[in-house]
C-alpha cells in the first residue's frame, strides 16, 4: 500500500487537498486583499506544477538518492515545509486581524 503512494499523481491530489483547505481557510478569516493574494500565490504554484509535469514529459527520470541523499533531503524537507505553512499561517493570521479592524471601524457604535 505505501510503495502505490509513492508517485505523482498522489503528490499532485495531495498538494490539491493542501491548496483547497489554505484557500478555504482564507475564504472564511481573510480580507479581500488577502484573499485575492493568497489566490495569486495559488495560481503561480500551480504554474510552477504545470510546469514541472511537462518537463517530465520530455526528460528522463532522475536516477535514484542513494540512502545517504534520501535523508538528508528527507531531512532539509521538514524545515522547508515548516516554514512554507507558517509563512501561510502569519499572512493569514495578519489578514484576518486586518478584516476585524476593518469590520470595527465601519461599526463604531458596537464595542
Amino acid at each position: 500500500m505505501r510503495a502505490r503512494l509513492h508517485n505523482y499523481t498522489a503528490y499532485s491530489i495531495g498538494c490539491g487537498a493542501v491548496w483547497a483547505a489554505i484557500l478555504l481557510v482564507a475564504q472564511r478569516v481573510a480580507d479581500a486583499e488577502a484573499r485575492k493574494s493568497m489566490q495569486l500565490w495559488c495560481a503561480a504554484w500551480w504554474s510552477g506544477w504545470l510546469s514541472a509535469t511537462i518537463a517530465r514529459v520530455g526528460y528522463p527520470p532522475p536516477k535514484k538518492l542513494g540512502s545517504q541523499a534520501e535523508k538528508a533531503l528527507q531531512v532539509t524537507s521538514v524545515p522547508m515545509i515548516a516554514l512554507g505553512v507558517g509563512s501561510a499561517i502569519r499572512f493569514l493570521w495578519a489578514a484576518r486581524k486586518r478584516r476585524r479592524h476593518v469590520r470595527a471601524e465601519a461599526s463604531p457604535g458596537t464595542g
